[in-house]
Protein backbone atom coordinates (compact mmCIF):
# COMPACT_ATOMS: atom_id res chain seq x y z
CA UNK A 1 0.00 0.00 0.00
CA UNK A 2 2.82 2.29 0.69
CA UNK A 3 4.06 1.67 -3.07
CA UNK A 4 0.60 3.05 -4.44
CA UNK A 5 0.90 6.14 -1.75
CA UNK A 6 3.93 7.02 -3.60
CA UNK A 7 2.45 6.56 -6.83
CA UNK A 8 0.04 8.94 -6.36
CA UNK A 9 2.45 11.43 -5.02
CA UNK A 10 4.03 10.97 -8.04
CA UNK A 11 1.32 11.60 -10.41
CA UNK A 12 0.05 14.67 -7.98
CA UNK A 13 3.92 16.38 -8.41
CA UNK A 14 4.05 15.85 -11.51
CA UNK A 15 1.11 17.35 -12.44
CA UNK A 16 -1.19 14.85 -13.95
CA UNK A 17 -3.57 14.37 -10.81
CA UNK A 18 -4.74 17.31 -8.94
CA UNK A 19 -5.77 16.78 -5.37
CA UNK A 20 -8.59 18.36 -3.94
CA UNK A 21 -8.62 21.00 -1.29
CA UNK A 22 -11.20 21.74 1.47
CA UNK A 23 -10.93 25.27 2.17
CA UNK A 24 -9.76 28.32 -0.15
CA UNK A 25 -6.59 28.52 1.22
CA UNK A 26 -6.15 24.68 2.78
CA UNK A 27 -3.25 22.37 1.84
CA UNK A 28 -4.52 19.92 -1.06
CA UNK A 29 -4.85 16.52 -0.29
CA UNK A 30 -4.78 13.73 -3.07
CA UNK A 31 -5.26 9.99 -1.06
CA UNK A 32 -6.07 8.92 2.57
CA UNK A 33 -4.55 5.35 4.27
CA UNK A 34 -5.77 3.58 7.58
CA UNK A 35 -4.44 -0.27 6.74
CA UNK A 36 -5.73 -1.61 3.89
CA UNK A 37 -8.31 1.22 2.97
CA UNK A 38 -8.02 3.96 0.70
CA UNK A 39 -9.71 7.28 0.11
CA UNK A 40 -9.08 9.07 -3.06
CA UNK A 41 -9.89 12.85 -3.57
CA UNK A 42 -9.64 14.58 -7.00
CA UNK A 43 -11.98 17.08 -9.15
CA UNK A 44 -14.98 15.37 -10.72
CA UNK A 45 -13.76 15.54 -14.15
CA UNK A 46 -13.19 12.62 -16.60
CA UNK A 47 -9.11 13.07 -17.13
CA UNK A 48 -9.09 13.21 -13.42
CA UNK A 49 -11.50 9.80 -13.46
CA UNK A 50 -8.91 8.24 -16.08
CA UNK A 51 -5.75 9.31 -14.49
CA UNK A 52 -7.01 7.56 -11.14
CA UNK A 53 -8.41 4.18 -12.91
CA UNK A 54 -4.92 4.27 -14.23
CA UNK A 55 -2.89 4.36 -11.38
CA UNK A 56 -5.34 1.63 -9.90
CA UNK A 57 -4.45 -0.37 -12.77
CA UNK A 58 -0.99 0.06 -12.84
CA UNK A 59 -0.57 -0.68 -9.06
CA UNK A 60 -2.65 -3.83 -9.64
CA UNK A 61 -0.90 -5.00 -11.98
CA UNK A 62 2.61 -4.57 -10.23
CA UNK A 63 1.08 -5.91 -6.90
CA UNK A 64 -1.86 -8.29 -7.98
CA UNK A 65 -4.04 -6.56 -5.70
CA UNK A 66 -7.77 -5.45 -6.69
CA UNK A 67 -10.18 -3.00 -5.94
CA UNK A 68 -13.49 -4.40 -4.84
CA UNK A 69 -16.37 -3.34 -6.47
CA UNK A 70 -19.23 -3.38 -4.29
CA UNK A 71 -16.76 -2.50 -0.84
CA UNK A 72 -15.94 0.98 -3.19
CA UNK A 73 -18.11 3.91 -3.38
CA UNK A 74 -17.98 7.15 -5.32
CA UNK A 75 -19.03 10.43 -3.15
CA UNK A 76 -19.34 13.80 -5.25
CA UNK A 77 -19.46 17.01 -4.05
CA UNK A 78 -23.33 18.63 -3.95
CA UNK A 79 -21.70 21.67 -6.49
CA UNK A 80 -20.44 18.86 -9.18
CA UNK A 81 -22.40 18.30 -12.25
CA UNK A 82 -24.99 15.35 -12.30
CA UNK A 83 -24.58 14.25 -15.82
CA UNK A 84 -20.81 14.69 -14.99
CA UNK A 85 -21.53 12.41 -11.35
CA UNK A 86 -23.69 9.71 -13.44
CA UNK A 87 -20.52 9.40 -16.23
CA UNK A 88 -18.04 9.05 -14.05
CA UNK A 89 -19.73 6.51 -11.50
CA UNK A 90 -20.13 4.47 -15.02
CA UNK A 91 -17.10 5.03 -15.85
CA UNK A 92 -15.73 3.51 -12.76
CA UNK A 93 -18.47 0.82 -11.84
CA UNK A 94 -18.82 1.86 -8.07
CA UNK A 95 -21.77 2.45 -6.22
CA UNK A 96 -22.29 5.99 -6.23
CA UNK A 97 -23.59 7.49 -2.75
CA UNK A 98 -24.92 10.85 -0.86
CA UNK A 99 -22.85 10.26 2.15
CA UNK A 100 -19.66 8.25 3.06
CA UNK A 101 -21.36 7.22 6.60
CA UNK A 102 -19.28 6.01 8.98
CA UNK A 103 -15.61 5.45 9.21
CA UNK A 104 -13.78 3.59 12.56
CA UNK A 105 -17.26 4.54 14.17
CA UNK A 106 -16.81 8.01 13.29
CA UNK A 107 -19.23 10.06 10.50
CA UNK A 108 -17.33 11.03 7.78
CA UNK A 109 -18.99 14.41 7.41
CA UNK A 110 -19.53 16.68 3.99
CA UNK A 111 -20.60 20.18 5.60
CA UNK A 112 -20.56 22.05 8.81
CA UNK A 113 -21.50 20.70 12.29
CA UNK A 114 -23.97 21.57 14.20
CA UNK A 115 -25.00 20.91 18.27
CA UNK A 116 -26.95 18.21 17.34
CA UNK A 117 -24.54 16.18 15.35
CA UNK A 118 -22.53 15.69 18.66
CA UNK A 119 -25.73 13.84 20.79
CA UNK A 120 -24.08 10.58 19.70
CA UNK A 121 -21.25 10.90 22.39
CA UNK A 122 -23.81 11.91 25.12
CA UNK A 123 -25.99 8.53 23.71
CA UNK A 124 -22.43 6.11 24.19
CA UNK A 125 -21.99 7.69 27.53
CA UNK A 126 -25.86 7.19 28.80
CA UNK A 127 -25.63 3.57 27.12
CA UNK A 128 -22.71 3.15 29.21
CA UNK A 129 -24.11 4.31 32.52
CA UNK A 130 -27.60 2.45 32.00
CA UNK A 131 -25.43 -0.66 31.25
CA UNK A 132 -23.05 -0.17 35.08
CA UNK A 133 -23.78 -2.46 37.96
CA UNK A 134 -22.99 0.54 39.88
CA UNK A 135 -24.15 -0.80 43.12
CA UNK A 136 -21.39 -2.96 43.63
CA UNK A 137 -19.19 -0.59 43.45
CA UNK A 138 -17.93 1.46 46.62
CA UNK A 139 -18.18 5.47 45.50
CA UNK A 140 -14.35 5.89 44.76
CA UNK A 141 -14.62 2.59 42.87
CA UNK A 142 -17.38 4.73 40.60
CA UNK A 143 -15.51 7.55 40.41
CA UNK A 144 -12.18 5.74 39.04
CA UNK A 145 -14.68 3.87 36.87
CA UNK A 146 -16.34 7.03 35.22
CA UNK A 147 -13.32 8.71 34.94
CA UNK A 148 -11.73 6.32 33.17
CA UNK A 149 -14.58 4.75 31.18
CA UNK A 150 -16.30 7.96 30.18
CA UNK A 151 -13.61 10.46 29.42
CA UNK A 152 -12.24 8.42 26.67
CA UNK A 153 -15.62 8.12 24.35
CA UNK A 154 -15.78 11.98 23.85
CA UNK A 155 -11.85 11.90 23.19
CA UNK A 156 -12.09 9.85 20.87
CA UNK A 157 -13.82 12.07 19.05
CA UNK A 158 -12.09 15.14 19.83
CA UNK A 159 -9.26 13.79 17.86
CA UNK A 160 -11.02 14.26 14.73
CA UNK A 161 -13.50 17.27 15.73
CA UNK A 162 -13.09 20.22 16.87
CA UNK A 163 -15.77 19.92 19.51
CA UNK A 164 -16.25 24.05 19.54
CA UNK A 165 -20.08 25.47 20.79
Amino acid sequence: MERLGHLISAYVQHGRCHPFCFARNGSPLSHLFFADDLILYARADIQQAQIINEILSYFGAHSGHRVSKPKTHIYFSPNSNLDLQQTISSYFGYQRVESLGKYLGIHVQHQRLKCADYDFIIDKVKIKLIGWKARSLFMAGRITYAKSVLSAIPIYFMQTFHLGF
